[in-house]
């Protein structure tokens, strides 16, 4: 088995970003939907999945907003055009043999996460497309992590050069720079350079906060201090594989449409 396992919204607000709006909406949209076609068209050719998932944001709040109430709360939300759009991209992923899915308040990052490691307890291999690097968190040797836009793997190499952990390692550093995009704090003015270093010193978050009592100057003092922002960040930015899908993956098998077979 193999999985495409399709971060849509990413995919799609990429794609309606990219495409030059020329005032006309009902034109705008069309060329969104035929760059969409076009990406998942190129997206199933190059990975030649047997099953195929777009999924979605059920666009409820999620237990991450129960946790802390400003989380992604400076975020803008997707263009009004596109979200009325959005059951016309439905219908075209539907036209291309691929399905969506999108429990009741569930982020579509955890229901990636649940369905990827679900497949990879069976030793299936996974594609995750998306260009979110926390997604990287969940790379082994049977999920995978692919930039459709970059056409590149967002791989062990990536992750290193990126951040300067291991796969294993991104979560504890993520805990401590936090991630601005999502409002998630981390710890104040820890950058991915002195996070990395604090990974590479000391190990996981809970050494590396144990190590903070000891280290002196401003250092210390921040990871005194931020020692509470630093667990609730490692918490949000956990991808959490416990969705109940209620759906079997036999259900999304990839059909290729007729005139592509």
């Amino acid at each position: 088995m193999k999985a495409l396992l399709i971060d849509g919204l990413n995919l799609i607000r990429r794609v309606y970003a990219a495409v030059p709006d020329d005032g006309i909406g009902a034109d705008h949209f069309e060329g969104v939907v035929l760059s969409c076609e076009r990406c998942l068209r190129r997206a199933l050719r190059h990975h030649q999945p047997t099953h195929a998932v777009n999924v979605l944001d059920s666009g409820q709040r999620s237990w991450r907003h129960e946790r802390f109430a400003d989380y992604k709360a400076d975020r803008l939300p997707a263009p009004a055009p596109l979200l009325e759009g959005m059951p016309r991209l439905v219908e075209l992923f539907a036209e291309q043999g691929v399905r969506t899915l999108s429990p009741p308040e569930s982020e579509a990052d955890d229901v990636l996460a649940t369905l990827a490691t679900g497949i990879s307890d069976h030793k299936g291999q996974s594609v995750i497309l998306s260009t979110n690097k926390s997604m990287c968190q969940l790379l082994n040797e049977n999920i995978e992590v692919y930039d459709h836009f970059a056409d590149r793997a967002l791989d062990a190499a990536f992750v290193h050069d990126r951040f300067g952990v291991a796969p294993e390692q991104l979560l504890d550093l993520l805990a401590l720079t936090g991630e601005r995009r999502l409002n998630i704090p981390g710890i104040h003015s820890i950058g991915i350079r002195t996070a990395a270093k604090l990974v590479a010193d000391y190990g996981d978050l809970s050494h590396i906060l144990e190590a903070g009592e000891e280290i002196p100057g401003k250092l210390g003092a921040k990871l005194r201090q931020g020692s509470d922002a630093a667990w609730l960040s490692y918490e949000l930015m956990q991808l959490r594989s416990t969705v109940v899908l209620g759906v079997n993956l036999s259900e999304f098998r990839y059909v290729p449409p007729r005139e592509e077979s």
